[in-house]
Formats: C-alpha cells, sequence, structure tokens
C-alpha cells in the first residue's frame, strides 16, 4: 500500500508509470509551484459513461491514493463491461500536497467543490437547498478555487450527453460518531441500499449521526440517515450532473482514520457497482 504522504507528482507518476496516458486539461500555480491538472481517459469510443472525480479536499488525501492502487482492476472491469471511465484523480494538487482542504490562494465563501447557484426567491441564490425546498431555476456558476474552474470547463464538454454515472470520492474527518462509511445521493435509494449492504460487510455504516451544517448566508441542518445516506442538493458537481441529468449520482465518504486498504475495498465496490448499473440502463 501507498505511502499516505506522497506527493502529488508521485501520484501522477504512480498512474503513468501503470502505463495510464495522462491528458492535461490545464495548470496552476500556487506558491511558485507549477500543478499540471490531469484526467484519464479509458474506452474513449464507448459511449456508455462512468465519470470519477477525487481529491476536492487535500485532507482527504486516501481518496486519490485509493484510486491509484485499485485503478488497474478499475480499468480491467470497465474494458470488461464496455464503458468508458473519465477519470479525475486529484482536483486538487496543491490541497494534496499540503493535506489542505482547499489550495493556499483562494479565499472560498462556498468551499471549494461548488458548481451550482439556486434562485429560491426573485434574485436570491443559494448554494445550498434546504430539504424539500423549492427554487426558480438554477444556474451553473464559476468556482472561486482556481483548480475547480479548471474542472468545470472541462467536464462540461461530457454533457451531450451527459455521463450515465457520476461518482466523487471524499473522505470524512469530523461529524462520523457512529461509523466509518455513508454517501450521498438524490433518488433512487433502494438502488443504493443494496450497494450499501455490501459495503457494511467491510466496514461499519455511519447511521443517523448528528447534524451537521454549514454556512450559505443562512444555516442548512442535514444528517445522515439511519441507512448510511444523505439526500442534499449541495451544489457540487455531483449536483450538478444530477440537474443535467446523469441518472446515477453519488458521493461515497470513508473517515480518514479508516485504513488505505479498506478505502480501496470500499471505492472498488462503489465504481464496479455503478458500472453494473450503467450497463444495466
Amino acid at each position: 500500500m501507498r505511502d499516505k504522504n506522497m506527493t502529488y507528482q508521485e501520484l501522477m507518476s504512480g498512474f503513468k508509470n501503470k502505463g495510464y496516458k495522462l491528458k492535461s486539461y490545464g495548470a496552476v500555480k500556487e506558491n511558485r509551484k507549477n500543478y499540471r491538472l490531469y484526467k484519464i481517459v479509458i474506452n474513449p469510443h464507448h459511449q456508455r459513461t462512468l465519470l470519477i472525480t477525487s481529491g476536492f479536499h487535500g485532507e482527504e488525501f486516501n481518496g486519490p491514493i485509493s484510486l491509484l492502487e485499485i485503478f488497474n482492476e478499475v480499468v480491467a472491469y470497465a474494458k470488461r463491461m464496455r464503458v468508458r471511465l473519465i477519470v479525475y484523480p486529484c482536483v486538487n494538487p496543491s490541497g494534496f500536497d499540503r493535506h489542505r482542504r482547499y489550495n493556499p490562494s483562494d479565499k472560498l465563501k462556498f468551499g471549494n467543490n461548488d458548481f451550482l447557484r439556486y434562485e429560491v426567491e426573485k434574485d436570491k441564490w443559494i448554494g445550498t437547498l434546504k430539504d424539500g425546498e423549492a427554487f426558480l431555476q438554477y444556474k451553473i456558476v464559476d468556482s472561486a478555487a482556481k483548480e475547480v474552474r479548471l474542472l468545470k470547463k472541462d467536464v462540461l464538454q461530457y454533457t451531450s450527453p451527459v455521463p450515465i454515472g457520476v461518482l466523487d470520492i471524499h473522505q470524512q474527518k469530523d461529524n462520523l460518531e457512529t461509523g466509518d462509511v455513508y454517501a450521498y445521493i438524490f433518488d433512487q435509494r433502494s438502488i443504493y441500499l443494496k450497494i450499501m449492504k455490501k459495503l457494511e460487510k467491510i466496514a461499519k455504516i455511519a447511521k443517523n449521526d448528528p447534524a451537521m451544517n454549514f454556512e450559505d448566508g443562512r444555516k442548512v441542518y442535514y444528517r445522515i440517515d439511519k441507512d448510511g445516506l444523505i439526500v442534499l442538493h449541495d451544489g457540487t458537481l455531483t449536483d450538478m450532473f444530477y440537474r443535467l441529468g446523469s441518472k446515477f449520482v453519488v458521493a461515497s465518504e470513508t473517515k480518514t482514520t479508516m485504513s488505505l486498504e479498506k478505502v480501496c475495498q470500499i471505492n472498488l465496490i462503489w465504481i464496479k457497482e455503478l458500472i453494473k448499473l450503467i450497463v444495466k440502463k
């Protein structure tokens, strides 16, 4: 297993050394250091697509590292199932290098996983909807984080048609008192419950965890439910693709103290199960 202190350069070299072609979609500069941003596209001529992102938040280092660990198996499975993979292995390279949530230079109001605004009243735009809150319209916006602006520009080329599946790999440091694994979804609860049952064989599912909140010009409360799931329209990349029409959209979460080996197992299950759903659609 990889060292959690590996650098972004080492991470990208790991994919390259496995024989995968890294495609650059831009570059950013942080603390006088240039970071080239990369994606990997597997089976480029297939239409059925799973889009994967990881490493929005730099302290969630086992997300990108686990993806590197399992990537050969992921690619072999996608090729067997004839599914295209569009993978952004580490969205926030400077954060990854420093184990910091965001890059050092940008001042962020909404965080860096920021793609949508909702108009809840005329001319009142917010980034996160309360449970069941109606809205007039939504719009896609530029994040204040420079690396995420470049990501948004690149992913929007894959919206005609949209990917059938989208997986955003995360980790959670705080607010997990009852377990180690949970997920954000938007619909199709019965489908994801079956996947959670498989995950439960590896790690304890977080259930009924205390309410969490973040500022959005107001406090928005939400909590992990009894099945380890959260439904939240929070303006993130997954929320954007759900609004654009992607059918299977998940943000997976594992506790940051979980072993890399278990994180690999959890994320491999999510990827394989989403590929199965894409093929069955």
